[in-house]
């Protein structure tokens, strides 16, 4: 079987410590499938992947697609920030979507199995309050409004490029970025859209890290926590100064704020386990599964 990606696999991170490099891609799936990024092997192919967001931008001309042959909807992002997404005639031209949506044919979350383990590593002692890592201006959830007047209250540690005030000792790249996370007691946890299931590395890495995320985005947050009280949902506040008066309060009450991390001595809430063992398959070999489902009906 021939799958063409018809857009070089950039890096990407499946977890907060691994990145899929292209070479890597072949032993990720069943032996009877070749895969290859030539376009003018496009007529011959099994199955055609796209990954969504870049389409547009790569598109030349219109594309047809042969009789039979298999097109996958590969899209990391929220449809909020790309509304084009949610159009039927683009629904009709699919056969599989492969997405962070838990009802798509093939779930590609931003977590992957080895969550099972990580989220235990325990947490370390705190040497700061409140930290984040925010530099892209997209703003469908209206994240920078809320952050500016939230800074008003209470002082946040800002390693991205929005509202720049601290850098870090040693930049070594991600490595670094999870070692800051670590020694604070909170990190900022915004989405930059609020979509349903769209859940991003921004809530997973302080879990893992032992850092407490303050969440804005998917309404449906519960799903994705190891606990009912293993994050601060910001929907519970009715303003940035009450959240800010919650998260000083934890601060200064060390006992108060270890409950917030007593999760990692307990097991999973069945959501979550539940979702991370069905990562056990790596998604890019269950998309194969699929493909040959289809091919075969």
């Amino acid at each position: 079987m021939l799958i063409l990606f018809y857009q070089k696999i950039r890096k990407t991170r499946f977890s907060i410590y691994d990145q899929l490099r292209m070479d890597e891609l072949p032993t990720l799936l069943p032996c009877d499938v070749e895969i290859t990024y030539d376009r003018d092997r496009m007529p011959s192919a099994d199955a055609v992947v796209f990954n969504l967001p870049f389409l547009y931008q790569e598109l030349e001309g219109d594309l047809e697609k042969p009789d039979g042959q298999v097109w996958v909807a590969w899209s990391y992002e929220s449809e909020a920030n790309y509304p084009w997404m949610l159009s039927d005639e683009l629904r009709e031209v699919f056969d599989l979507w492969m997405t962070y949506h838990l009802d798509a044919n093939i779930v590609l979350p931003y977590y992957d199995y080895t969550f099972k383990e990580k989220l235990f590593t325990p947490p370390c002692a705190k040497s700061g309050d409140v930290c984040m890592f925010v530099s892209s201006p997209v703003n469908n959830s209206h994240r920078l409004e809320y952050l500016s007047e939230l800074m008003e209250y209470i002082p946040i540690d800002s390693y991205g490029y929005w509202r720049h005030n601290r850098s870090l000792p040693e930049d070594t790249g991600y490595t670094s970025k999870l070692e800051a996370i670590r020694r604070y007691r909170f990190t900022i946890a915004f989405e930059n859209a609020i979509s349903l299931d769209y859940v991003t590395e921004k809530f997973f890495e302080p879990l893992v890290m032992g850092s407490v995320p303050i969440y804005l985005g998917a309404p449906n947050i519960q799903t994705f926590a190891p606990s009912a009280h293993s994050f601060i949902d910001v929907r519970e506040y009715t303003s940035p100064k009450a959240l800010a008066e919650r998260i000083k309060m934890y601060c200064q009450d060390e006992a108060a704020y270890s409950g917030l991390l007593a999760w990692k001595k307990n097991p999973l809430r069945q959501d979550l386990a539940k979702l991370i063992d069905g990562q056990k398959v790596h998604a890019f070999h269950r998309l194969a599964l699929e493909i040959k489902r289809l091919k075969e009906k």
